[in-house]
């Protein structure tokens, strides 16, 4: 059970208005697109059946006259007068339209309009039978086939009588007035939208910079506060120090007062306040950019690691703690590229808290490993773990877990901002009781 932990640090503003304005852009983009398409296909759909209509009671016009063209017809020819081949003339409006009359074999009678038919054989073929209108769509148009009946009128059959199919009317429509209006709907959607997303993108970032305004600045005042008070108690801290060095061992051991709690409470906050100051500068040199980071250099991380292993060997003797390493720096390499200084310091504070967690007579373990232009790195321990409710929680600043004394939380969430520095990341891994695995994964040269 978590005892005495302070509540979570509010984010960032920076981040969190990038954040915000991410989401809230990519909504509002989600709402116009969504809005853009509906529209568009709402008044597509509305121009299809419109043309559908017209071209409906286009033919049903055409079959209206269908008797009639049959009569003039038999009536040409009947007569020799009318056998020269009649060219009908196009009137205007017709070129966008075709009107074709057929008998009931599906022989062309007559032809009026200046709308060319593709050859396609899927077009120029007659019907098949049937009661029910064709419908046939081509790129440039829309075509009708629509049968023609009618009751008989010979003697003795009255107009009760069964229909008879007395042929065919063919209706075809260009729908190329259709396309234009489509075409110049898109663009002026195309056109809104651009503008629209612009429009909400200057606004959105002015309100959210209004906003976030009083925010930043208490943030930036807190950051200074830190920073400023790190550095102006650490020259008091020092001479506490200094002046507690000076007492003689015999008066530290059989003298009443607590000196050895004392230096050890003195040393627990010059460590924090170490650590406040390098969180303030992580910050400042996030707030500058990544031009600000000091120039990195090319070093073997193995060696850095071996390193760190014989400094705090004698720390996890104490405890009768092994620290391993693999794999071994005398067979192999591991090149990266950063700031020995900041890594270091990010390795120490993972190493550190893995003797911290680690049982008497347990293993602390680094491992090494590359693939992908990454490198990774963890580090195990045989701790309790971390439970799994507080996962979230474990890089967050003062968060220290079960573990109340010997640090001041801080130690994981500086290591993580250095990985960010150098462009990586720094995970909680597996985590169980008896195994706890931070994994740190850098980008390789």
């Amino acid at each position: 059970m978590v005892t005495d932990s302070p509540p979570p640090l509010p984010p960032d503003p920076l981040r969190l208005k990038r954040r915000l304005s991410l989401q809230g852009g990519g909504f509002a983009l989600l709402l116009l697109v969504a809005f853009t398409g509906s529209l568009y296909w709402g008044v597509a759909q509305q121009r299809a059946a419109d043309h559908r209509g017209e071209l409906h009671q286009i033919a049903a016009s055409a079959a209206a006259q269908l008797p009639l063209v049959l009569h003039e017809t038999r009536e040409a020819a009947g007569e020799h007068k009318f056998r020269g081949g009649i060219r009908l003339v196009t009137p205007p409006g017709f070129e966008r339209l075709r009107v074709q009359w057929f008998d009931r074999e599906a022989r062309l009678l007559s032809d009026q309009g200046g709308l060319a038919l593709p050859a396609a054989a899927a077009i120029s073929a007659p019907p098949p039978p049937g009661r029910e209108p064709i419908w046939q769509q081509w790129p440039g148009g829309l075509g009708l086939w629509l049968p023609v009946e009618a009751h008989g009128g010979s003697r003795g059959h009255g107009a009760g009588s069964a229909p008879v199919r007395i042929g065919y009317v063919r209706v075809a429509l260009s729908d190329q007035a259709a396309r234009q209006d489509l075409r110049r709907l898109r663009r002026g959607l195309l056109l809104g939208g651009v503008v629209t997303a612009l429009a909400a993108l200057l606004v959105g970032r002015r309100m959210l910079a209004g906003a976030f305004a009083p925010l930043q600045r208490q943030v930036e005042a807190l950051r200074r506060f830190t920073a400023d008070a790190s550095h102006e108690l650490r020259h008091p801290l020092t001479v506490m120090r200094t002046l507690l060095a000076t007492v003689p061992e015999p008066q530290r051991q059989h003298g009443a007062f607590p000196w050895r709690e004392l230096d050890g409470q003195v040393r627990t906050m010059a460590d924090l306040l170490e650590d406040l100051l390098a969180l303030a500068r992580h910050d400042q040199g996030e707030a500058e950019g990544p031009n600000q980071m000091e120039a990195p250099r090319l070093f073997d991380l193995l060696e850095l690691l071996e390193d760190l292993l014989h400094r705090y060997g004698l720390q996890a003797a104490e405890r009768n703690i092994s620290l391993r390493l693999s794999p071994s720096p005398l067979d192999h390499q591991q090149p990266i590229r950063g700031q020995p200084e900041q890594l270091q310091r990010l390795f120490t504070n993972l190493l550190v808290n893995a003797i911290r967690h680690s049982p008497e007579g347990g293993t602390v373990a680094l491992r090494v490993s590359s693939g992908s232009r990454r490198l990774r790195v963890e580090v195990v321990d045989g701790g309790p773990g971390i439970d799994p409710k507080e996962r979230d929680r474990v890089f967050e600043r003062f968060w220290r877990g079960r573990d109340q004394g010997g640090h001041g939380g801080l130690g994981l969430a500086i290591a993580r901002a250095i990985a960010h520095r150098h462009g990586g990341e720094l995970v909680l891994g597996e985590s169980r009781p008896g195994c706890c695995v931070l994994v740190v994964d850098l980008p390789q040269p």
